[in-house]
């Protein structure tokens, strides 16, 4: 039989010296019943050994069988961890079983058999060879419980944010758990004492290593998942980011994996790490309040401006490189060059600030990419898109790539008042002087020669005053094909005129009352099909936007005449 092997306890405890240390206080009454037990074809020896701080003792017990063969088993535990009520005796067969569990059957006591570490157990097991010592050492053990719990007392941690920094980063370190090993170290950015990184790194039996690297802000943590489990032989507290958010960076033996929400503390010792997750609790919300604290205010334009153009910088990752810029006008441009396994690619997008959502940027993640997400006002394509210099269709979101948390970390605040801020500064170009002012206004809008496939030329000419309108689309190259709306305004339904956008084009919908086909049309000088809807494309989403209110105000004053 092997000789039970110690290894596991940590270092800053030792076992008693001498049995003296048994006959004092409460434990004097479990070592005086822990006495040997004869079944039919075994011998059980049972032992104690108290460890200091006192409330900390080792059970062992030793089972013969009739031919000499031997079983330890050893249980090592802070005796508090025992529940009171839960401890009785029982009956197996020609043997009386003296059973203590934990509180809430939590997996709290480090058990062995033969010198080898098992997984965590949630009871201790002895045994007695009569009923009165069984109910003996069933009150024995209440009497060491209650005693354990009026002399345990938690590490005295610190107060400050500072401090406590400084006890977690003494205090979480390497680990020996059995046959594995867990090298760990917090440490914190210089510059920004919030910011921390855990590595760690693990190396089993076969001594084969892998080391993962966290990356986050102690202000995004929360206490709602902060939390004490088992795991095998090991204890794991878990820390995790407020509403479970991801927000930390993690990479997996140097390189960048993901963006994840938590990580977990190794411990081999429940006293240890529940100190740790002590401090923990007392950390999290003074980073928190110190973070907010940290949170700027966006009083104007300029500021959201500064911020947000500062704020957008080169990204990399394993295998991409990500050069952007953004120029943060109420016209927005953002320009972003990527490089990918050796391929280029260039995008730029232009939209109105305005056009967004006021409450449309969101912080989110990509992979290993924190990301700020934009989306347009009720999901319109208002976001003009170029890639490789060739103009795209027209999109209603864009992405914006960040591998530092803290660069992005306001942009979505930035982005809201500037929305804010260009929605109460747009300001119409279309003129107020008078009618023949929007319609001279409205023709130097209307394209000249444009279109991706043939060249297309809009003229639009008053007839009989400025409410009957001619609006002439001339199409082709060599061979031109014609086409005239004759345009009676009154005809026209003020309300239903609109801008949209079909795939690259941005036109304006001149709409009759009730749909009715009220609009004659000439195909190449002929009188063609009479019509309810005129479509008249434009360069972009701001002439879209300003023809289209022209033309409202222009019908509108004519139906009033």
């Amino acid at each position: 039989m092997k000789k039970p092997v110690l290894f596991w306890l940590a270092a800053t405890f030792c076992v008693a010296a001498n049995a003296q240390d048994l006959m004092t206080g409460p434990l004097s009454g479990v070592s005086t019943q822990l006495k040997p037990v004869k079944t039919g074809n075994a011998q059980f020896i049972q032992k104690i050994e108290a460890s200091q701080p006192n409330y900390r003792a080792t059970f062992s017990v030793t089972k013969t069988s009739d031919k000499g063969k031997g079983d330890e088993n050893t249980y090592f535990l802070n005796l508090s961890d025992l529940d009171v009520s839960t401890v009785t005796y029982k009956v197996e067969r020609d043997v009386i079983a003296v059973l203590a569990d934990t509180k809430q059957h939590r997996k709290f006591v480090r058990y062995s058999e033969n010198g080898e570490l098992k997984n965590l157990t949630d009871r201790v097991k002895l045994y007695a060879d009569n009923p009165d010592i069984a109910k003996a050492l069933v009150e024995s053990l209440k009497k060491v419980i209650l005693a354990a719990e009026k002399a345990y007392k938690p590490a005295r941690t610190p107060e400050t944010l500072d401090d406590l920094r400084q006890w977690l980063k003494t205090n979480i370190g390497n680990e020996a758990i059995g046959s594995d090993k867990y090298e760990q170290a917090l440490t914190f950015d210089f510059d920004n004492p919030l910011r921390a990184v855990f590595r760690r790194s693990e190396v089993g039996a076969k001594g084969s290593a892998s080391s993962e690297t966290f990356s986050f802000n102690l202000g995004d943590l929360g206490l709602e998942g902060l939390q004490v489990e088992t795991k095998g032989k090991r204890f794991e507290l878990s820390l995790v980011v407020q509403q479970k958010q991801k927000l930390m960076g993690y990479a997996k033996d140097g390189k960048l994996d993901n963006v994840v929400q938590t990580f977990e503390i190794i411990s081999g010792d429940a006293d240890k790490i529940r100190d740790v997750a002590a401090a923990w609790r007392k950390l999290i919300p003074l980073a928190v309040k110190q973070l907010e604290s940290k949170k700027p205010v966006f009083a104007a334009m300029p500021a959201a401006q500064k911020y947000l153009e500062s704020s957008i910088q080169p990204a990399k990752t394993n295998d991409r490189t990500i050069e952007q810029s953004l120029k943060p006008d109420c016209i927005c441009t953002y320009t972003r060059r990527e490089t990918y396994n050796k391929n280029n690619t260039e995008e730029v997008y232009e939209f109105n600030l305005a056009d967004l959502a006021e409450k449309g940027a969101k912080l989110g993640v990509d992979k290993e990419l924190y990301t700020i997400d934009l989306k347009t006002r009720d999901n319109r394509r208002f976001i003009g898109y170029t890639k490789n210099g060739v103009r795209q269709n027209y999109v209603s979101e864009i992405e914006l790539a960040s591998d530092n948390l803290e660069n992005v970390r306001y942009m979505s605040q930035a982005f809201e008042k500037a929305v804010q801020a260009c929605a109460q500064s747009r300001k119409s170009p279309v003129p107020t002087a008078g009618q023949q002012a929007r319609l001279d206004w409205i023709s130097q809008q209307l394209p000249k020669e444009s279109g991706e496939k043939e060249p297309v030329t809009y003229t639009l000419a008053a007839e009989n005053g400025t409410c009957d309108l001619k609006l002439t689309v001339a199409q082709g190259g060599r061979k031109v094909s014609e086409l005239v709306y004759d345009l009676a305004l009154k005809d026209l339904n003020a309300d239903a005129t609109s801008f949209d956008v079909d795939g690259k084009t941005v036109y304006v919908s001149l709409v009759t009352k009730g749909k009715e086909k009220l609009v004659k049309t000439f195909k190449d000088g002929k009188p063609s099909d009479y019509v309810h809807t005129v479509k008249i494309q434009l360069g972009d989403i701001e002439k879209g936007r300003y023809v289209a209110e022209a033309f409202r105000q222009l019908i509108r004053n004519c139906v009033s005449n």
